[in-house]
């Protein structure tokens, strides 16, 4: 995960792979889900007040030798027929945000060379420039293209945050490159039609009208905001006096343990009663109790929603963010805590299907959740299609420049290694104590792979 400010792509030929269709849109009548509507009218809210901002994620990553623009094209239109993602949308502009459908069959892919850009900064420029543009004045709202070079060409994708996440990045990743060398070996990929994410926004729709205040799927809830005095949690360390509003946000990437050690790492948390994630998370409550003395450990954290095989195809933003709460163990430690977090994560992992939102709305007096909600996240990326070929292919995920409220944090394995990237406040106090914090965290990770707390 990189910011795009940070990308430094190798200069090439640039083409892009444009979208086009002989018929115009016509309204779909699925409302919008939770987490769609709140990004989509927040990034309504910036245009509005005349500020950039980049509600996008995107990927690049490579193909060997000079990319076949031909095979591309055809694997960019499989792709977008195929998946409902890329040709339906709701029109952020609107004040019910009102959805719009194209018949997948009118999809047609062209590639259009842009040209040669001699420096990364200027293809990095251009880049930046027309994802904004292509993700929020154009619908459905996405840019494809290519950088084209004889020893290695870099494919790259960027769409709105509301169609997509991490787990749709993977399947495309995989999708796109099989797609490609099958029409390079002129061959054809027979893939059964995808659900859409429609049918999914349908069900979470019904799910959250019948939730009330009083019922036992928001009692994890209830107990984690009367856990906060009915507030949510802040970070173990100084954030700057204006950290509780949106400010402008900057990105750390920790390198935690390589590839022997996170199996190390798991070996010592299924000794003490937990997984990785739990693991994880038992570090970031011990390290806060060494800065705070605070031994309860509560935290946002992001799960994913796709509960039922078939939704594994879909292509769409399927997570939700839960509360996770615990307590250490006295007196507190590593081992002691490992098993408590698994409980904690196992019981918030239950209401997974509870939206925040709609949480909040039911629970909080103003029903508010904070604009950006700070949270901590642990992804084991090392089963996802492709997942093996990602160094291979420097597969990267791209977001536009941060915003921040407060520190989010993405624990993702992978076959090689497990890292850290941090998304927090640009202020000084966060760069003098947020990095002091997860190096500890790291410590105490790395000090439980080597067999010892």
């Amino acid at each position: 995960m990189t910011q795009i400010l940070d990308w430094q792509p190798e200069p090439g030929e640039v083409v892009e792979f444009r979208l086009t269709t002989d018929r115009a849109p016509v309204p779909h009548h699925v409302p919008a889900s939770h987490f769609q509507r709140a990004h989509l009218r927040l990034a309504a809210a910036h245009r509005a007040a005349g500020r950039r901002q980049s509600p996008w994620v995107a990927m690049v990553f490579d193909l060997a030798g000079r990319a076949d623009l031909d095979a591309l094209t055809d694997a960019w239109q499989g792709l977008a027929r195929r998946h409902e993602a890329f040709h339906t949308w709701y029109e952020p502009e609107t004040e019910n945000l009102t959805g719009f459908r194209l018949p997948a069959d009118s999809l047609t892919v062209r590639p259009v060379r842009v040209g040669g850009l001699t420096s990364a900064g200027d293809l990095r420029a251009y880049l930046h420039r027309r994802i904004d543009e292509q993700t929020t004045a154009s619908r459905p709202g996405l840019l494809a293209g290519v950088i084209r070079r004889d020893t290695a060409s870099t494919v790259y994708f960027a769409i709105d945050h509301a169609y997509t996440d991490g787990h749709s990045l993977a399947l495309l990743f995989d999708e796109i490159r099989a797609r490609y060398h099958a029409a390079c070996g002129g061959a054809s990929v027979d893939l059964a039609p995808a659900p859409g994410y429609l049918d999914y926004n349908r069900r979470e729709l019904e799910r959250s009208a019948s939730l009330t205040a009083a019922a036992p799927e928001l009692a994890a809830w209830s107990q984690f905001l009367a856990a906060g005095d009915g507030g949510f949690p802040g970070f173990p360390v100084e954030l700057g006096k204006d950290a509780n509003k949106l400010l402008t946000g900057t990105r750390l990437q920790y390198p935690v343990l390589t590839g022997a050690q996170a199996r190390a790492f798991r070996a010592y948390c299924g000794r003490h009663g937990g997984g990785f994630g739990a693991g994880a998370f038992a570090a970031l409550a011990l390290a806060q109790w060494e800065f705070t003395g605070n031994d309860v450990y509560r935290v946002l954290t992001a799960v994913s929603t796709r509960a039922y095989p078939r939704l594994l195809h879909v292509h769409g933003w399927l997570v939700n963010l839960v509360p996770l709460l615990f307590r250490l163990p006295a007196p507190p430690t590593l081992a002691g805590a490992i098993a408590a977090a698994q409980q904690g994560f196992q019981s918030a992992r239950a209401g997974y299907d509870v939206p925040l939102h709609r949480a909040l709305e039911l629970l909080l007096e103003g029903g508010d959740a904070p604009t950006i909600p700070p949270m901590a996240s642990y992804v084991d990326g090392r089963t996802a299609p492709g997942s093996r070929d990602y160094l291979r292919a420097d597969a990267t995920v791209l977001t536009g420049p941060d915003n921040a409220s407060g520190v989010s944090l993405w624990f993702n394995w992978f076959p090689d290694r497990a890292d850290l990237v941090v998304n927090m406040p640009d202020t000084p106090e966060a760069a003098t104590g947020v990095p002091k914090y997860l190096d500890r965290v790291r410590e105490i990770m790395l000090t439980a792979s080597a067999g010892k707390g």
